[in-house]
């Protein structure tokens, strides 16, 4: 039976092969073809229709998919050209003019997005060069010749030539034009001998003289018709024509004069490679807390970024819109004694004892939340002549016996008793008519102007006050910016010298008048503020004696000759060792001198919209350098071919 039933399965399986090699000589193909594979659907059954359609639907999407996956592998997103970011800033601006703009920050900024320099510093805080193509310095360090970048072009489409740069100079160099740049370039000739080649000569050899050189240049077909006297005052400060990657569009300005906004446009003739953002716009604050300030804008997401976050502020920042960067910066914040404009002050012990009175660590930690370092002198971590240094203690029995010498201690209720008595010699009470009516107005009147001048002249918080032999009273007034970081350290300061008995009266100036209304005419007894010192570690503008009037940023007024020798020999030498000697000594005679009380070295925090990409900017020597390879940022992004 069982090979009666095998004998016909294969005797089946032998015809099947028969038949199927038959239609496949009549077909002459193993495939069906497109007429058959049309009726397919007809020809099959209502379940393995439909299975036949998900398979082939399934087929045809999965073939998509992988044809998409293959051509990923060869196509890669880059930078396109694009999109629009809002940074916003405390201030606003003054000069976009890079021969004017060396304080103000909001200046310094825009200066650095519309205008370019012979040299520059790049992301890791290199020199390099920008409008110059090539440099040739000669043997003795005293000549330098530059070939400039024949591409380059003003953002009105004139070429950019040797003459601006010429004419550049020659305005910083003019008493008149008023340039805080005018001491750092006399005695330099600049000329040029065809239209992209200048040549600088120097008197002496400068080893910072590169560095010095990243001050923008003006077009001299814009400028050379206003005269030199009213440069100041010309439009064109506000309306920029430059050569950068930036390109002035137009600003808003406030019925109070206040400029709120400064919008720039992509320059696409830059010489470099364009930037790709296309609109580059800040927007500005008159402070960073409260209603309307710039970081209620962050957080309401009004604007993209912000040019500086203090760092008490950073936990209020919501880092899902933003990425904050924390940038070395070579800045210090000190107290700067104007001895000039407070006679007490012509005295060391009595800097000295205002110094030894303040806990920097307490400082550091409650104002930048240890967001930087204490420091001691001028002279920064990373520069020639720094040695690690410990931080000073504070000591106020120390201060208390300096003061001793020549300013006695007065109780509180002794200081107002005298104040008491002096108001009365000077208003004494004016009720002499025989109506006890009018006698008791008088009487009242008196009383509650007395009480306003003792609140006036006093502090609850002070129990001790400092009185010389002729009943003068030991007053500071200390001035600074209004923003955060400056009002916290100047009340903790102000507690600081009120407990060893020095009265001390505290100013705020918005950020935007700081200039006009204090630096200016050196208006203040006490100067809170920060330096930046910048890419290279030279001195000279912060600290020589010529500097002590505006436009030069000596803040203290600090007169010392042995100082100035060192500070123009450190101008005259590139030898390290020659260098770290001659700033460790200047180091030295600032920190003896206490011409100005240094607190800490602050880290630069900057709020940078998440989806700015690109940035990779880590060291800055002032915060502009914050934009060092803007023409690389970038927010849209196209596909481009990987072969290509």
């Amino acid at each position: 039976m069982w090979r009666r039933f095998f004998g016909e399965q294969t005797r089946g399986l032998i015809s099947r092969r028969h038949d199927f090699a038959l239609m496949k000589k009549i077909q002459g193909k193993n495939l069906p073809s497109w007429r058959q594979i049309r009726f397919i659907t007809k020809i099959l059954p209502a379940k393995q229709r439909i299975a036949f359609q998900i398979s082939l639907f399934s087929f045809i999407i999965g073939s998509i998919v992988l044809l998409f996956g293959i051509l990923s592998l060869f196509r890669v997103p880059v930078a396109a050209v694009g999109g629009k970011y809002v940074e916003g800033t405390v201030g606003s601006p003054r000069f976009v003019n890079p021969i004017f703009a060396t304080i103000n920050e909001v200046d310094t900024s825009l200066v650095r997005l519309v205008f370019s320099s012979l040299m520059r510093y790049d992301g890791k805080q290199q020199l390099i060069t920008d409008l110059a193509d090539s440099i040739v310095v000669s043997p003795d360090k005293k000549n330098y010749t530059f070939s400039l970048n024949r591409n380059a072009r003003w953002h009105d489409n004139e070429p950019v030539t040797a003459r601006d740069v010429v004419f550049t100079f020659e305005l910083i160099q003019d008493g008149a034009v008023g340039s805080p740049l005018f001491n750092s370039f006399q005695g330099v000739t600049v000329s040029t001998s065809d239209d992209y080649t200048v040549q600088f000569t120097l008197a002496e050899p400068y080893p910072g003289f590169l560095a010095a050189l990243t001050v923008g240049i003006l077009p001299e077909h814009v400028w050379s018709t206003i005269p030199r006297q009213q440069i100041r005052l010309a439009e064109a400060n506000l309306k920029p024509v430059g050569s950068g990657p930036y390109q002035f569009k137009r600003f808003i300005k406030e019925s109070d004069g206040f400029l709120s906004r400064y919008e720039l446009d992509r320059a696409p003739q830059f010489y470099r490679h364009p930037p790709f953002i296309e609109n580059f716009i800040f927007q500005f604050y008159g402070s960073y807390e409260g209603d309307g300030g710039a970081l209620d804008a962050l957080r309401s997401q009004k604007i993209d970024g912000l040019s500086f976050v203090p760092t008490t502020s950073r936990t209020k920042i919501s880092q899902k819109h933003v990425k904050v960067a924390d940038l070395q910066v070579p800045e210090y914040t000190a107290l700067f004694f104007n001895q000039s404009n407070n006679p007490a002050f012509v005295d060391k012990d009595i800097r000295q004892a205002l110094s030894l009175a303040i806990n920097k660590s307490k400082i550091l930690q409650e104002t930048l939340k240890d967001g930087g370092s204490i420091i001691e002198g001028p002279v920064l971590p990373g520069f020639p002549g720094f040695t690690s240094q410990t931080a000073s203690a504070s000591s106020p029995d120390q201060a208390n016996a300096l003061l001793d010498k020549k300013w006695k201690r007065e109780t509180a209720e002794n200081y107002k008793q005298g104040l008491r008595e002096k108001f009365l010699r000077d208003h004494p009470l004016t009720g002499t008519t025989t109506t006890s009516v009018t006698s008791t107005f008088d009487a009242e009147t008196s009383a509650k102007e007395l009480e306003t001048f003792i609140n006036q002249n006093t502090n609850p918080a002070q129990l001790l006050y400092r009185q010389a032999k002729d009943g003068k009273t030991l007053t500071i007034r200390l001035v600074t910016a209004d923003t955060f970081e400056y009002r916290h350290t100047a009340e903790l300061i102000a507690g600081y010298w009120q407990d060893i008995g020095v009265k001390t009266d505290i100013e705020y100036v918005n950020t935007k008048d700081i200039t006009r209304l204090v630096l200016k005419n050196r208006s203040y007894d006490v100067l809170l503020f920060g330096i930046i010192v910048g890419g290279e570690p030279d001195q000279y503008l912060f600290w020589h004696s010529t500097q002590i009037n505006y436009p030069g940023l000596n803040l203290a007024r600090y007169a010392n000759k042995k100082v100035d020798e060192i500070l123009l020999k450190i101008r005259q030498t590139n030898d390290a060792d020659q260098l770290d000697k001659l700033y460790g000594d200047f180091q030295k005679y600032i920190i003896d001198d206490v011409p100005a009380i240094f607190l800490y070295s602050p880290t630069y925090s900057y709020a940078l919209g998440s989806e700015i990409k690109g940035f990779g900017v880590e060291r800055i020597a002032h915060p502009s350098d914050r934009f060092a390879d803007v023409s690389d940022w970038y927010i849209k992004t196209k596909g481009e071919w990987k072969l290509k």
